[in-house]
């Protein structure tokens, strides 16, 4: 009979212990390549996460080769969610531009995300201080990356025809320093890639003009945004100067449970003080403005968690346009 109990008592047990592990969600964050400075973003947002809900939520933030990567692979459900470009998602939502005959109807978004630069970088010995003389040089170019794809339109636009070098993004710093490469961009406020080059040799970091944001705007519509940068952001940079810039949020996909994805909306907001305190891409980005920047920049509609806790804690009255349309057949 001891026996018997004892048995009983661990299978009770063991069920117990099932029972809580299967209230535990995983989840795949996607983010971006580890030498990049963007990544640490995601794992500051993360950790925000799981210290929030110990037992409940177990985030694993996922290396990827960039923020396009991260749609397809939303779409494909290999992580449940990451960073990406929101014209770059638009562009896949809706099906157009690059995206024609690839369309992702099953993006969803979960905050406004936050304005960042990509910056245009030479090396000082090939005498390439503006846009136009990048011609014909060569150049180093990230396929798959969200920064390559905006840097190529925006090329395009302009009638800029380097010779692309294709390449991963650790390859690229290596190569601008052996001469392979002339140029190369980097998306990112203070990158460190950009650091570790201007650490070994000089360096231009390109500005553009308002003439050449009116090319790309022309050409390919919704596509661009522009920051200024300050002088003294790189040694290269000795004045403010315009930079071609794009938005970054975080996607989800939508089937992705509702109260999941509300938890974490309201991890990061009660937090988004402590984010944009330590990390400078997002208090220069202005991330903590999480559901202004929706209104101002997103044109992908929000998950159902994001739009019940904006509604629910904001008191806001979301707009028609970033309802996800199965709130719409309600």
């Amino acid at each position: 009979m001891k026996r018997l109990v004892c048995l009983l008592a661990v299978l009770g047990l063991l069920s117990l212990t099932s029972i809580a592990e299967a209230k535990k969600v995983f989840i795949k964050w996607g983010a971006t390549n580890v030498r990049s400075g963007l990544y640490a973003n995601t794992v500051a947002m993360a950790s925000i996460v799981k210290k929030a809900y110990p037992g409940e939520i177990e985030v694993t933030v996922v290396e990827t080769g960039g923020y396009l990567e991260n749609l397809v692979r939303i779409q494909k459900k290999s992580i449940h969610m990451g960073p990406a470009d929101a014209a770059a998602g638009y562009a896949a939502y809706e099906g157009i531009i690059d995206y024609k005959g690839k369309q992702i109807k099953d993006l969803r978004v979960m905050w406004g995300g936050y304005i960042t630069p990509i910056h245009i970088v030479t090396t000082k010995k090939s005498g390439a201080d503006t846009l136009e003389k990048i011609n014909g040089l060569p150049f180093a170019s990230n396929p798959g990356t969200t920064s390559g794809r905006a840097i190529e339109l925006f090329f395009d636009a302009n009638g800029i025809k380097p010779v692309y070098k294709m390449m991963g993004i650790g390859a690229s710093v290596d190569a601008l320093k052996s001469g392979v490469a002339s140029g190369w961009y980097k998306a990112g406020f203070k990158d460190a890639s950009i650091l570790d080059l201007e650490s070994s040799m000089d360096i231009n970091v390109i500005p553009i003009t308002k003439k050449h944001v009116e090319n790309m705007e022309k050409k390919y519509p919704g596509q661009i945004k522009t920051m200024t940068i300050p002088a003294g952001l790189f040694k290269a940079v000795t004045k403010e100067q315009l930079s071609f810039a794009y938005v970054v949020t975080d996607f989800v996909h939508k089937d992705v449970p509702e109260d999941v994805v509300y938890k974490i909306v309201k991890a990061i907001y009660e937090n988004r003080a402590s984010l944009v305190g330590s990390l400078s891409t997002l208090r220069e980005g202005k991330f903590d403005d999480m559901y202004a920047n929706a209104e101002k920049y997103i044109q992908v509609p929000l998950h159902p968690g994001a739009v019940k806790f904006y509604q629910e804690v904001l008191k806001v009255k979301v707009p028609d346009r970033l309802l996800p349309p199965e709130m719409k057949k309600k």
